[in-house]
């Protein structure tokens, strides 16, 4: 069991680092972006090229972190399937053992 919660505890940190990173990203983006406005104020023909290339990099980042964080789901829901499962056995395992013991204790 311990082991299971190894694997969901070190799905969930990747999870975490991948959302962090994705949040560092924003912030540098959002970060430029006002660089970018400050310095342009009263420019109406600023070269926003740079700008859009960034936001379509950052929609398909954010679309990719998605399929990322339905893996990351999936995976977890696997493992406590999995988990469940293993639990469920051990204790039908157990029972049987115990009729055993039970069976020679009382002989």
């Amino acid at each position: 069991m311990t082991e299971v919660c190894k694997d969901i505890d070190q799905g969930l940190a990747a999870l975490n680092r991948k959302i962090d990173a994705q949040n560092q990203r924003i912030r540098e983006l959002e970060r430029k972006q006002q660089q970018c406005c400050e310095g342009n104020q009263g420019d109406g023909n600023a070269d926003l090229s740079q700008i859009l290339k960034r936001l379509k990099k950052a929609e398909t980042d954010i679309l990719e972190l998605g399929g990322v964080l339905k893996s990351v789901i999936d995976d977890l829901k696997d493992l406590l399937d999995a988990a469940t499962e293993h639990s469920e056995t051990a204790n039908q395992s157990q029972g049987i053992f115990s009729a055993i013991i039970d069976f020679f204790v009382d002989e």
